[in-house]
């Protein structure tokens, strides 16, 4: 997919066009060489990316008198985030990434000795670590394993007990595509007296989302994935219900709504240490210091061209391709290992996989994820059927 930069910036010009409904492959605004089947890793930048990114810089060249640790893209990048899975922007805090968001909820609910957490075998294999080493310290830790491809909530419904705080999850496994039902998971751990956490990195703007339909506690996202950010940077959702049962865990200047010295000329009469004021909110609980500022220009951009086109519109575009790996992928002896619930992953195990077609993977400039035994296929809207024939080409005999 090889383009010129005049190509490119004529992709820029017509992301007015896709998000009135142009369609889909939009190959111009992407202008990478190779075929990339790999959006799961992390997305390519796209024009709106750019466009984002250049207009921050911009303004942080020229707009020197602007307040910027308090006036800049923070707010705008929260609320089209929070548009996209029907949250409210105020429960929606700026972490830097998927896993400082599960760290700070992991911390926040009190997880210990009396207050557990089950999670299954298809959670991000960071997590599980996390999860580990808090149960050599003692925290009940249940791990769910699967059933074939697919957990069953029978068994997340056995493994909650009256001591567990936190179910945590992969909405969409990063390795092998399973979408968990959310609330349904939510139902069965409320019931209990548990909350849910989700890891949403793999279906915030590739799959419809709504959290509050969804009753999801706590939920988390780097914006380098689907929604075609940046990386360094991520929104973590809480529900605003449950923010007053939650320790503060971390502290900084994003989460004082105000502050008084004693110590200088003038000042009023006081402990040195001062005096202060703490948010109560989203904000005041989660977030410490300045974000940053250039990945959130980016991803207001890019959350913009996903809503232009619509999240159904690429699930859509993007299941066709799917579907079709799903079909032929199994007659060249791939055991499919991704059940088909409109996510936007396909994996499949086949022995040896790595050695055998990594070279000729390489060769023709297509990129997939390749693990020893496993591949894993995501496109997205730049993405043909073509590509996926192209792909094909590699693994039949």
């Amino acid at each position: 997919m090889a383009h010129s930069r005049r190509d490119f910036v004529s992709g820029m010009a017509a992301i007015p066009l896709l998000m009135a409904g142009e369609g889909l492959p939009d190959k111009r605004s992407f202008p990478f060489s190779g075929t990339y089947l790999n959006a799961a890793f992390a997305h390519p930048l796209g024009a709106a990316g750019l466009a984002g990114a250049q207009a921050h810089l911009q303004a942080r060249t020229y707009e020197v008198e602007r307040s910027w640790p308090r006036v800049n893209s923070r707010d705008a990048a929260v609320a089209a985030f929070a548009g996209l899975i029907h949250a409210a922007a105020s429960e929606i805090a700026v972490v830097p990434s998927t896993m400082e968001g599960e760290n700070l909820v992991a911390a926040a609910v009190g997880l210990g000795p009396g207050a557990g957490v089950v999670t299954d075998a298809f959670h991000y294999d960071a997590s599980l670590a996390m999860y580990g080493e808090l149960q050599r310290g003692g925290v009940p830790v249940a791990v769910v394993a699967p059933r074939g491809n697919a957990m069953d909530l029978r068994d997340f419904e056995a493994a909650i007990t009256k001591g567990t705080r936190l179910v945590a999850v992969s909405l969409v496994s990063s390795l092998t595509g399973f979408t968990h039902d959310l609330k349904a998971l939510c139902e069965i751990a409320h019931a209990k007296g548990a909350l849910v956490y989700a890891d949403i990195i793999q279906a915030a703007g590739a799959m419809p989302l709504d959290v509050h339909q969804s009753g999801v506690d706590f939920c988390c996202c780097g914006t380098y994935k689907w929604l075609m950010g940046d990386f360094g940077t991520g929104f973590l959702y809480v529900r605003a219900d449950r923010l007053d049962s939650l320790k503060r865990v971390q502290l900084g200047w994003r989460q004082l709504m105000a502050s008084r010295h004693h110590v200088y000329p003038f000042d009023a009469p006081g402990a040195a240490i001062g005096d202060w004021m703490l948010r109560r909110d989203t904000v005041g609980r989660f977030e410490v210091s300045t974000p940053d500022w250039m990945a959130l220009s980016m991803v207001t951009a890019s959350i913009g061209y996903v809503q232009g086109i619509g999240v159904e519109a690429i699930q859509r575009h993007r299941q066709a391709l799917l579907d079709r790996l799903e079909t032929e992928m199994p007659k060249l002896g791939f055991a499919a290992l991704t059940p088909n619930r409109g996510g936007p992953i396909a994996s499949f195990a086949y022995q040896g996989v790595a050695k055998r077609f990594g070279g000729a993977l390489a060769a023709a400039k297509i990129k997939i994820s390749v693990y020893e035994n496993i591949v894993r296929i995501s496109p997205s809207v730049y993405n043909d059927l073509e590509d996926i024939e192209r792909l094909l080409r590699i693994f039949r005999p």
